[in-house]
């Protein structure tokens, strides 16, 4: 690793840990507060070619834009999209709004999120429970959790867990962060539609209990490696962001003149495909969404 390397990893580790006061619920702020850090840790992490893990925070391929929450315009994502055959389940809608003008708009959505400790333990048997049923010739199995007890920031990531998904096709792997929410369950997905960079408006799909689900589109900076996310606000306040990723954890290396457990998963690594289909994604997200 090189000084600038060094340099962008030292920012990449600052951007993880920065802690940041409540958001003040503005049009614009809010969004580009929370996506542009979100979005320069990503960066940063692009940056070294890698995927990167810093003091257990996971920092995943799903961004990759400019500055702005806007990010690219929608032409120029024809690169960045896996070329994988996606199983779609019906159900889905698109989430465009007839006045939204373009996605660096954001929805302005009153209250503070909800910062209340997750049970941990209950997401991660509701996740293998649920890889388990969708996926039952898979190997599936916790390798990584994090969770923060006692939560201060509105903007926490409350909770975290990683899973293997490994299957004929490879190793796989399913990243999930739990954070709060503010407003109704339509609201907060309205103000992050455009979350991970995308001008592409998400699809949406409502369940019975309020539970708003986002699906974004399969997303492959690294051939070896694509990703896609869905976003899950449930009545409770709870917000579920459950990524499918292409590596495992035996992809995972520690990063050279790094502290320990500043974990990459090198260029080109991967099983090339996405370890779970939309459906399947789908349903461990209406697994997780029925806990709370």
């Amino acid at each position: 690793m090189d000084t600038e390397d060094e340099e962008l990893l030292a920012l990449l580790r600052a951007e993880v840990s920065e802690q940041l006061p409540p958001p003040v619920h503005t049009a614009l702020d809010d969004v580009v507060r929370r996506g542009r850090r979100r979005l320069r840790t990503r960066r940063l992490g692009a940056a070294l070619g890698v995927v990167a893990v810093v003091a257990g925070v996971g920092v995943t391929t799903s961004v990759l834009r400019s500055s702005l929450p806007g990010g690219m315009p929608s032409n120029q994502l024809a690169a960045a999209s896996t070329s994988s055959v996606v199983t779609t389940t019906s159900g889905w809608t698109s989430s465009a709004r007839s006045d939204t003008r373009d996605c660096s708009n954001g929805i302005s959505v009153p209250g503070e999120p909800k910062v209340d400790p997750v049970n941990l333990d209950a997401v991660n048997k509701s996740l293998l429970a649920a890889l388990q049923k969708v996926a039952p010739k898979a190997s599936s199995k916790i390798t990584r959790s994090t969770m923060l007890p006692k939560p201060t920031s509105s903007d926490s990531v409350l909770a975290s867990t990683w899973a293997d998904v490994v299957d004929s096709g490879g190793g796989g792997s399913v990243y999930i962060e739990v954070h709060g929410f503010s407003g109704t369950p339509t609201q907060a997905a309205d103000s992050e539609r455009f979350v991970n960079g995308e001008c592409t408006p998400p699809r949406r799909q409502a369940l019975p209990d309020g539970t708003v689900m986002q699906l974004y589109a399969p997303l492959s900076y690294d051939p070896g490696h694509p990703s896609q996310a869905l976003r899950v606000y449930t009545p409770t306040h709870r917000l579920y962001v459950i990524t499918a990723e292409g590596f495992a954890s035996p992809d995972w290396t520690q990063v050279a003149n790094a502290e320990p457990g500043t974990l990459a998963v090198p260029p080109g690594a991967g099983r090339h495909s996405l370890p779970l289909t939309e459906d399947q994604l789908t349903a461990v997200a209406e697994s997780l969404a029925a806990g709370g």
